[in-house]
Parts: structure tokens; sequence; C-alpha cells
């Protein structure tokens, strides 16, 4: 008989009410695309080289967002009954520096995230095009903020690009501040942006 999966869907430490649910195994594919868009493409990339010619770099991505949720990362999303719309990742960093060694194009990432231990980080916020300015995001990052408030962690923080202006404006509205910059190192992706900006906000 096939096994069955351990894990159907991402768990979350505090009571979610409709139109946000607790991330599914079905829901992957869409995710990853929203996951892609929020990166600027730079995920893409990624799972393209590791597909390799052959492989199809989609479902790298989905199978990474069905890992994601196997590893405890929390990810909620907004399902208002015409499937995933919006939807958030996070997870706390820990006490003890990561490791560099391996980080290859995301040690910049990394090295910003190793500035903010012991804090809730917010890896991922997207909207599907068609649901923007209507309020989802804004939704998220309350959420966000409840999720980390209940991990007794009393700062959040994020990695942007300085490419993407839009969450920029978003982020600044809701209090975040710069904390820190460096250069992207793009490899062989030529998207946009020069520098990941960490952004923080004391809760």
């Amino acid at each position: 008989m096939p096994s069955t999966p351990m894990f159907t869907e991402a768990a979350c430490p505090i009571p979610l009410a409709p139109p946000l649910r607790p991330f599914r195994r079905e829901d992957a594919a869409v995710v990853a695309r929203l996951n892609n868009a929020a990166s600027g493409g730079i995920l893409l990339h990624h799972w393209q080289e590791k597909a390799g010619a052959e492989g199809d770099p989609w479902e790298i991505g989905r199978l990474r967002q069905i890992g994601r949720m196997e590893d405890g990362q929390i990810m909620v999303v907004v399902d208002r009954g015409e499937g995933v719309e919006a939807v958030l990742l996070g997870n706390p960093i820990g006490l003890e520096p990561m490791e560099l060694a391996e980080a290859g194009i995301y040690l910049p990432v990394l090295e910003l995230q190793n500035l903010v231990l012991g804090s809730w980080y917010l890896n991922d916020l997207a909207t599907v095009e068609s649901a923007r300015r209507q309020g989802l995001a804004r939704r998220l990052l309350d959420t966000a903020e409840a999720i980390a408030r209940a991990g007794r962690h009393d700062l959040i923080c994020l990695v942007v690009s300085d490419a993407h202006a839009p969450a920029r404006a978003l982020y600044a509205a809701y209090g975040y501040t710069e904390m820190a910059r460096r250069p992207i190192l793009k490899g062989g992706w030529d998207g946009p942006g020069n520098d990941w900006i960490l952004l923080t906000k004391p809760l």
C-alpha cells in the first residue's frame, strides 16, 4: 500500500480565521510561483540549476514548498474559496549564527539574518496579481506579527531587494526600517536589483 504523507498541512501557532488557513500540500504549485515572484525570479533560476536541462524547475519549486512545510516552516495562505491568493512564510531565527560556507548566492541573505539572531523572520509574502490592492498583504503582515508575538519574539525582520519598490513602501508604512544591506550575488541570474536590504520592526 502507498504510504500516507506525514504532513498534509502546515502547523501554525495561532488560530486562523477564514479566509486565512494553513498551507496544504495541494497549494504547493501556486505557492512556488508566488514565492518566485516575490524573489524577483532568483528562486526560478536556482530551481532551473537544480533541474538541469531535462528537468522541470517548477516541479523542483513545488517540492521545495512541501519540504518547507515538513521542515516546520510556518506557512499561511489566503483562500477566499477559489484557491490560494496570497501566502506568508516565516520562521524563527535561532540564537546561533548560521553556517555560511555553502550558502552560494544566498550568502548575503544569511549574513543579514545572522545580524538578527533570535528574531522572527518573514521569509516570503506574496499576492497573486488579480488580488492585489485588496488588503490581503496587510492581513498577512498582521498575522506575521501575531505569530512572532506568540513565540515571544521582540523583533520581526525580513529581507527585500532594493528593486522591489512596492514591497518596500508597504513595509515602511507598517513601521519596518532598514538595519543593513548587502550586495546581491547574482551568479548567472540577470534579475533586477543591486542590494538585499534587511528591514526590522520591534514588537
